[in-house]
């Protein structure tokens, strides 16, 4: 019994890996000159709308919208682009 169980556990996990290989295909296949400039002028600082429309940052962070990465780049100084609008 407690093979079958086994063996279960691990066809249920074998069968999330090609998703998580193919998202990090994706990220792979972003390549840096496709990444484009935050429109941070858009946003009145220190303040950001509460929306949810994630960014992911080229430093492989999701942001909860592109106004939250724009106020990271502002503190840190950091040149962080958009690689897609969406989460990372």
């Amino acid at each position: 019994m407690a093979l079958v169980a086994l063996r279960l556990v691990l066809l249920l996990l074998a069968g999330d890996f090609p998703a998580a290989s193919s998202e990090s295909e994706d990220l792979r296949a972003a390549k840096p000159g496709n990444y484009r400039t935050a429109d941070c002028e858009q946003y009145v600082f220190p303040g950001c709308p509460r929306d949810f429309s994630p960014v992911c940052g080229s430093d492989m962070i999701t942001y909860p919208n592109e106004c939250i990465l724009c106020e990271k780049i502002r503190v840190e100084g950091r040149d962080i682009k958009v690689i897609r609008n969406e989460p990372c």
